[in-house]
């Protein structure tokens, strides 16, 4: 549905007869559009990350994909490879953090979601989510601080959603701080599984204070 939508928006004018007018509107399209889609992807987020019993899940073995400190290309998620070892104890007082969030609902799967944190806890806090959503299709959101801007990924194109800066801002740090709140109570051995109804949310690839390049939380130039 959510490509479909593009499509309809992408064939309401043409680069040939865009005029400075047409330009606006289209850019305000999709903000509404991708803003209708966050609200989706928040209050399905928000409800998972704010309740249920948690355990820890020693057999639970994180498969991250190999790597340093990636320079995200377009239409494209690396991910770096978690290397510390610590216990939830640690998390509070992280600088820089990494976690995939896999949610399942009734015994479907509704996608998974990297997260990455740099510069936690002051005003430059930098922060980006790699998903894949229970469609199959893949994107990402970076919600930086230090510059005030926000990027959306979608269908392999970046787009510029910095005028919702407060408003992005404020919803993905709600997810961000249910998440590491449940982190809290981690062993730092595999992930940490909690329930919420007939919801299973499954933590792994936890990663205390991992070496973030800042390029992760900017779209390729």
């Amino acid at each position: 549905m959510k490509k479909g939508f593009l499509k309809n928006i992408n064939a309401m004018d043409s680069p040939s007869s865009s005029t400075p007018t047409q330009k606006k509107s289209r850019k305000t399209l999709w903000m509404i559009l991708l803003a209708v889609i966050l609200i989706v992807i928040i209050a399905v987020g928000a409800f998972i990350a704010m309740g249920g019993l948690g355990t820890n899940n020693s057999a639970a073995t994180p498969t991250p994909t190999p790597g340093g400190n990636p320079t995200p290309t377009t239409g494209t998620s690396s991910t770096p490879m978690p290397s510390s070892s610590v216990t939830g104890a640690d998390i509070a007082g992280a600088s820089s953090l990494q976690y995939t969030v896999e949610a399942t609902s009734d015994g479907v799967s509704q996608g998974s979601y990297t997260y990455y944190g740099k510069n936690i806890g002051t005003d430059n806090f930098m922060m980006r989510i790699d998903y894949t959503d229970g469609s199959g299709d893949t994107g990402a959101f970076i919600i930086n601080s230090a510059t005030q801007t926000v990027w959306s990924l979608s269908d392999g194109e970046w787009t510029d959603l910095s005028d919702l800066y407060t408003m992005q801002y404020d919803t993905w740090n709600t997810l961000w701080q249910g998440y590491t709140g449940y982190l809290s109570a981690w062993t730092g051995l595999g992930g940490y599984t909690y329930t919420v109804g007939g919801d299973t949310v499954a933590i792994t690839g936890i990663n205390v204070n991992p070496s973030l390049a800042d390029s992760l939380f900017a779209p390729p130039m």
